[in-house]
């Protein structure tokens, strides 16, 4: 059994998840804690369903775990959407959390420039497409769709109170920046 696409597996989550911290330490240090990693129970179990799923398959049926298109294009989604997140992070710098916020801190801004230009949540965009990216990557049918689909659902919930938020705390402001530029996330404006 060949694991080395599972150790390149690894390998970009801790550099995902080390890059966080990083940024949040860089950013925003007096929110610094155990939560700047993304780390969760539920994230770890279906991080576990994924590697599951891919030894699994590798063990039934290895001759469907090989690097070839499918391998590259989860690896180019995977990619790109670190890119877009650690971007939009260090774009808004202060401004960005991993936490909505429910009152406005004296030194929030609305980030327009940038990558927030073309998309209003480039982290919610970026991490959507790493983590359905690596799942591509590892040829995982089951979690591919399944990641897609609980991320889906948690940023639709997410941008709900989020925007909600925002629209308090910019007003017309936001209003107007919200009607000329896309989400991030498929089936929400």
């Amino acid at each position: 059994m060949d694991l080395s696409v599972l150790w390149l597996f690894f390998a970009i989550l801790v550099f995902f998840h080390a890059g966080e911290v990083l940024l949040v330490w860089a950013y925003n240090p007096e929110q610094l804690s155990w939560d700047s990693t993304l780390i969760t129970w539920p994230y770890t179990f279906a991080v576990s369903c994924g590697v599951s799923e891919f030894v699994a398959t590798e063990w039934m049926w290895p001759s469907l775990k090989h690097v070839d298109a499918i391998f590259y294009l989860g690896l180019t989604m995977a990619v790109v959407g670190e890119l877009l997140r650690k971007v939009g992070m260090v774009t808004a710098k202060h401004n960005f959390t991993h936490l909505v916020q429910y009152e406005k801190r004296q030194k929030h801004r609305l980030v327009t420039w940038g990558i927030y230009r073309f998309v209003r949540h480039p982290g919610y965009l970026g991490f959507l497409l790493f983590a359905v990216g690596l799942q591509v990557m590892l040829h995982n049918v089951v979690s591919t769709l399944g990641f897609a689909y609980v991320l889906w659902r948690f940023f639709t919930d997410r941008l709900e109170d989020e925007e909600e938020m925002l629209g308090k705390f910019f007003g017309a402001e936001h209003a107007a920046y919200r009607a000329r530029v896309w989400s991030g996330i498929p089936g929400w404006p």
